[in-house]
């Protein structure tokens, strides 16, 4: 820290994509149908979180858990090896999608939000025992937000990052920063997100 911004770094999902979609099944996707294979393709997720005090903090990530063709679920609290619980905020989580799809309702469920504070939500529920809320490096909250990463079938590689409130960012290369592509909430049983407009991933 600072990174120059109070949500998940671009540099930490570089490197997480780098060793989450290098695991096994992690890039199996039917090329018919764009779906992942049941049996074959695996997703992968590790929990994010931010370590140390108001002075010092650094981003970490836990190591990755294996889930299946269609979800992955991450540790809920996590120890530090440096650092005390009071020390420890978990802030999001990362996952791989085989097909490269955007967050599904079941991902944008995965925290307990409130929607009218992103920075407190997960911190409130006490994910971290004796964990003060929120986690805030000098005079700046850390927003705690969830991300995708997935490479896509020309080899092109995509970044996208969710908050509690919604709204999906997705990195672009040729800009350099994170561009808005729309605010969803959970669709109901089962089915997609509901989108304020459609999402249309930038294709660079």
């Amino acid at each position: 820290m600072p990174t120059g911004d109070a949500s998940i770094p671009i540099s930490l999902l570089r490197d997480m994509a780098d060793s989450l979609l290098e695991l096994p099944g992690a890039k199996v996707c039917d090329l018919g149908n764009q779906r992942p294979i049941p049996g074959l393709s695996t997703e992968y997720c590790s929990t994010v979180y931010v370590a140390g005090n108001r002075d010092s903090l650094s981003w970490r990530v836990t190591d990755p858990i294996r889930g299946d063709h269609q979800s992955c679920s991450p540790f809920f609290a996590v120890k530090d090896a440096d650092y005390p619980a009071s020390q420890v905020w978990v802030v999001g989580y990362i996952h791989s999608h085989p097909c490269g799809t955007p967050p599904s309702s079941r991902d944008l469920r995965a925290w307990p939000t409130d929607s009218l504070d992103p920075y407190v939500a997960m911190a409130e529920f006490r994910l971290v025992p004796a964990n003060p809320a929120p986690a805030v490096y000098k005079d700046t909250n850390i927003e705690m937000a969830s991300a995708l990463v997935a490479d896509r079938q020309d080899g092109t590689r995509i970044f996208l990052r969710y908050f509690p409130t919604g709204e999906i960012q997705q990195w672009s290369i040729a800009r350099g920063s994170w561009m808005r592509l729309g605010r969803c909430t959970p669709g109901r049983e089962g089915r997609p997100p509901q989108c304020d407009e459609p999402l249309r991933p930038l294709n660079e």
